[in-house]
């Protein structure tokens, strides 16, 4: 086996010329191991796209618990009235912003779903989440 003089900062220009001074046994041996580390690597980068695609879609799916769904309606319903006591209308801000938060995240979750998947939200009728 050849030796080889690397030097400190390594360029695909450098690798290129290591790689052209291989034997053709070696060469053989080196393009087998890297095609299997490239599928290592893809796989990998595969399985970390398709988890933090799946938290995104699990993003789009949070929600007031129902409890505060059907109290942020009572209060809804009283506010118009204008019956609101001081407590509840703190409550009803609580919640109401409580409520806009998620609404902002399913948001931005949703944008970078169509973001990462470059298609629009709606494609022939079907989300992209339900594939």
């Amino acid at each position: 086996m050849p030796t080889v003089l690397v030097p400190a900062q390594l360029t695909v220009k450098h690798l290129m010329a290591a790689v052209k001074q291989l034997l053709p046994a070696e060469l053989h041996e080196f393009t087998r191991q890297f095609i299997a580390w490239q599928k290592r690597h893809s796989q990998t980068t595969d399985d970390m796209k398709a988890d933090a695609e799946t938290a995104l879609i699990q993003r789009t799916k949070e929600h007031l618990p129902a409890t505060d769904t059907r109290r942020l309606k009572q209060l809804m319903a009283k506010s118009e009235r204008g019956t609101l006591t001081p407590q509840e209308l703190d409550e009803y801000h609580a919640l109401a912003q409580r409520a806009e938060q998620l609404n902002v995240t399913r948001v931005e979750a949703l944008a970078e779903l169509v973001r990462r998947q470059g298609q629009p939200v709606n494609s022939g009728g079907k989300r992209m989440w339900d594939r």
